[in-house]
């Protein structure tokens, strides 16, 4: 595998794990829970983390995308099912993606903010978002009084 792809896809392994162990233990009645402040709700926390992955597969220009599941979720159960889709989704259109593309310039234009950049630039954006929702997930289960017991 090529190198970059290879340290992608253990990125997105590492999201993967403790995006797991930060929902793992999480009670229902805080799943919908908000507390003051901007991201306030796990429930649409975990939502934006299912679109990040979609936005992840419009930036590698994957057909995986029409697979994506919807980004709605009503309980954690179908939450975690959601992100787990999302994630082999991602991890398949990055293990094929074309491996001269990574660094290349676009000699055509293409779709997707940051069009100018290459691939790679384009697709690690998402995965530090993603990485920062993980830490506001963890943030409000201590303010619930239901931090998580493991980081991964």
């Amino acid at each position: 595998m090529n190198p970059i792809s290879h340290t992608l896809i253990h990125l997105l392994e590492n999201q993967h794990d403790r995006t797991r162990c930060a929902l793992e233990g999480l009670r229902e009645t805080d799943f919908t829970r908000a507390a003051d402040g901007d991201c306030n709700n796990i429930q649409a926390i975990g939502e934006h983390m299912i679109t990040l992955r979609g936005f992840q597969l419009l930036l590698l220009g994957s057909e995986l995308g029409k697979q994506m599941p919807e980004s709605t979720a009503a309980t954690l159960r179908e939450l975690n099912t959601k992100l787990d889709q999302a994630f082999e989704l991602v991890r398949q259109a990055i293990e094929s993606h074309d491996p001269e593309d990574w660094y290349a310039e676009p000699t055509e234009p293409r779709e997707g903010p940051w069009a100018e950049l290459p691939t790679v630039v384009r697709v690690v954006r998402p995965i530090n978002d993603f990485t920062n929702h993980i830490g506001g997930i963890r943030a409000l289960r201590r303010i619930f009084g239901n931090p998580a017991e493991k980081t991964q």
